[in-house]
């Protein structure tokens, strides 16, 4: 699984959630040493103007720019393959073109097609730094897909990963799978030397468990998964991975589960 985030996609339109967007993309490149491109989408009369705007936040790194037309879900996915992108990082609730885009459905759609991981945050949310990742882990094998990039982020910024065993439901059973996986990734974690803190919430909406929790510990990011078949059983399915991205002011990375991924492949 790459997790080197060599190339990032960042779209922007001028607004201050999308300079945030940009800022963190900026940090993300320099830490990586990615190759960064910037996609506006829509039409526009002023593309040096916005292209201007950007310098101020690029700290003198080179970056490539895109300009798009049509449909800001499309765009997005035709640039990243375009630049086959392996990290997306989006500003939420712009004022032009993101607001609409963000409040529905289009959100999550761009997040559950993406074939990478994307990351989308508000104003106000960290732009330069993740020390703290909260990593929740439910009962499906998908949700220890996160696991290679949380160990990436540490790594690379030097964080604690707070792993969260959640669950709907708490009885003993569901308890014990919990335990179980989260004793999987711990022992990963020993195995790398990352500091990690574990906790567990089982019993009551899985968003707000994580939210919560994250607040509670001052995180600057949230991984979860993005939409997957009912079939395959992760808690973080439609509803509530579209709560936490549209709701949560901490950043939250999306990652779309591989049915084809072996658990060796995952180190766990």
């Amino acid at each position: 699984m790459d997790t080197s985030f060599k190339n990032i996609l960042v779209p922007v339109d001028g607004s201050s959630q999308s300079m945030v967007a940009f800022k963190s993309a900026v940090f993300f490149a320099q830490k990586y040493g990615s190759e960064l491109t910037a996609v506006h989408i829509e039409e526009s009369s002023d593309e040096e103007g916005l292209k201007s705007k950007l310098e101020p936040h690029s700290s003198g790194i080179k970056y490539n720019y895109l300009h798009k037309r049509g449909s800001v879900f499309k765009g997005i996915l035709s640039a990243a393959e375009e630049i086959d992108a392996n990290l997306i990082i989006m500003g939420t609730h712009g004022v032009t073109g993101f607001q609409e885009f963000w409040m529905g459905s289009n959100a999550y759609k761009v997040v559950s097609s993406s074939k990478c991981p994307v990351l989308t945050m508000r104003e106000g949310g960290t732009t330069n730094d993740f020390k703290t990742i909260v990593l929740p882990i439910d009962t499906s094998f998908e949700s220890r897909q996160k696991v290679p990039f949380a160990l990436s982020l540490a790594k690379k910024f030097g964080a604690t990963i707070h792993v969260l065993g959640v669950s709907v439901d708490k009885d003993k059973e569901t308890e014990y799978q919990v335990a179980a996986y989260c004793r999987q990734v711990l022992h990963t974690f020993d195995d790398e030397n990352i500091p990690y803190i574990h906790e567990k919430r089982l019993g009551g909406n899985i968003t707000l468990i994580t939210e919560e929790y994250a607040k509670s510990v001052n995180a600057d990011i949230i991984l979860i998964m993005t939409e997957q078949e009912p079939q395959i059983g992760s808690f973080f399915l439609g509803k509530f991975a579209q709560q936490m991205i549209n709701h949560s002011n901490i950043p939250v990375m999306s990652i779309a589960p591989r049915e084809d991924l072996m658990i060796s492949e995952a180190k766990l």
